[in-house]
């Protein structure tokens, strides 16, 4: 039998955490989330776990809210990415801070392929976070390492509903590694038991759940009724869209550099192909169903 643990978790009642907590909960640990909304308390209330209203950039908030953790599990806000926003080495400050202060000894940390090389542009920031926390004495740490989440091909609803297009900067016949948060929760979960089990070292753990070409993509979406094209732009044209929808230039040049560094597969899996990576149960295919009914939801009331 698992024996009880008090585990406290960042990120509300994301993607991820919609489908760990319930996990955590029915395992029977003691489960605390942050949330930084009022709203976000009742939710959590109903699903039976303790709810910490507070931000992620206040670090007594977040020591006191870790004090007395047997797992401590920690992620950062997309918003990191924007300069106006608290940025990642700020984050990576304030949670290993709080992290030291709060006495905990065992963690999670959602981090992301890319933090391994600077070659993978914006993803790299990743490791800022990953740094901190290896450099805490005594702490036995997880990286979770997903792969480019399918909710990314929501990005391609705009050219899809308009011209049945999808334009990419990456080939249609090069193999990518795609994940689901539901996935994404499987792996943390395991790893949370692993923790517990007396792991003593810092890790890596990748988390996939399916490998797919940009046709295998347009195949899928095919067998749900959904037709469409691939055209390949080129990176530079990719920053300029990015630059044109409002990002910065240093952040959208970020982005057109992780695309350039997802041109070379063999480089950039050649790591995680060769660890023990998670592999989830969400396909291809599965998602391609989800996304081509959400399209043609979105397509009827606009009709």
């Amino acid at each position: 039998m698992v024996k009880t643990m008090k585990i406290t978790l960042l990120g509300s009642l994301g993607n991820i955490n919609r489908n760990l907590v319930p996990q955590l909960i029915e395992a029977g640990h003691d489960v605390t989330v942050i949330t930084s909304r009022q709203e976000g308390v009742k939710p959590l209330l109903a699903l039976g776990a303790k709810a910490a209203l507070g931000t992620n950039t206040d670090s007594d908030f977040l020591t006191r809210t870790f004090e007395g953790s047997d797992v401590v599990y920690l992620m950062i806000s997309s918003k990191a990415y924007s300069p106006t926003e608290t940025s990642m080495l700020d984050l990576a400050d304030i949670y290993s801070q709080a992290i030291r202060n709060s006495g905990v000894k065992k963690v999670i940390n959602l981090s992301s392929v890319g933090a391994q090389t600077p070659e993978a542009g914006i993803l790299y920031q990743y490791h800022y976070m990953e740094d901190a926390l290896n450099a805490i004495e005594e702490v036995a740490i997880t990286h979770i390492r997903p792969m480019g989440f399918y909710t990314n091909h929501f990005s391609e609803l705009e050219t899809i509903n308009s011209e049945n297009t999808i334009y990419e900067a990456i080939a249609s016949d090069t193999k990518r590694a795609w994940v689901d948060p539901a996935d994404i929760a499987d792996c943390i979960f395991q790893e949370i038991l692993n923790l517990h089990s007396n792991q003593t070292v810092s890790s890596v753990k990748y988390v996939v759940s399916d490998w797919a070409t940009g046709q295998d993509w347009i195949d899928a979406l095919a067998e749900n009724g959904l037709t469409v094209k691939y055209i390949k732009i080129t990176i530079d044209t990719l920053i300029a869209n990015f630059m044109e929808a409002g990002l910065p230039e240093t952040v959208a040049k970020g982005f057109g550099q992780m695309a350039r560094f997802q041109q070379t597969p063999d480089k950039l899996y050649g790591e995680i192909t060769q660890s023990n990576y998670f592999l989830g149960k969400v396909k291809n295919k599965d998602f391609a169903k989800v996304f081509a009914n959400i399209q043609k939801a979105q397509t009827s009331k606009n009709n």
